[in-house]
């Protein structure tokens, strides 16, 4: 199993219609965004990336404490991923991750980007779940 296909299984579950029909142009684009950025992260800044994603779609829409009005998700992203993985200009493929989260928050409504997210989590855990396995098995 690969991170690709349990992706697009778990999306056409969650989002789309049955396998035997196409998916709708956004999910199209948001599961080829998401498999590029997995494929250029390592397995932990691929996580940390969803993470991140997954939280700053929570909490764009709220105002912190010390913060008078809600942060755009974009700035929330960034914020959180910066106290997940460090400076994430200096690794490879981090910020072309980073302009592809922006791309999938643009492509997908604002109501979808956190069930999406999740879904992609989803997917990555399960795919490493697998991995694991099969390699408790050799």
């Amino acid at each position: 199993m690969e991170y690709r296909d349990e992706l697009a299984d778990l999306t056409r579950e969650r989002f789309g219609p049955r396998r035997d029909r196409e998916q709708p142009v956004r999910y199209t684009a948001a599961f080829s965004l998401t498999a590029t950025m997995a494929s250029l992260l390592t397995e932990g800044d691929f996580a940390a990336f969803l993470q991140a994603a997954l939280r700053a779609s929570r909490d764009c829409h709220r105002p912190e404490p010390n913060w008078p009005f809600p942060r755009t998700f974009i700035d929330s992203f960034s914020r959180e991923l910066r106290n997940r993985v460090g400076p994430f200009e200096e690794a490879e493929g981090r910020q072309e991750a980073w302009h592809i989260m922006f791309a999938l928050h643009g492509i997908l409504a604002p109501d979808l980007m956190g069930p999406f997210i999740r879904c992609a989590f989803d997917a990555w855990e399960n795919t490493v779940e697998c991995v694991s396995r099969r390699l408790a098995k050799t």
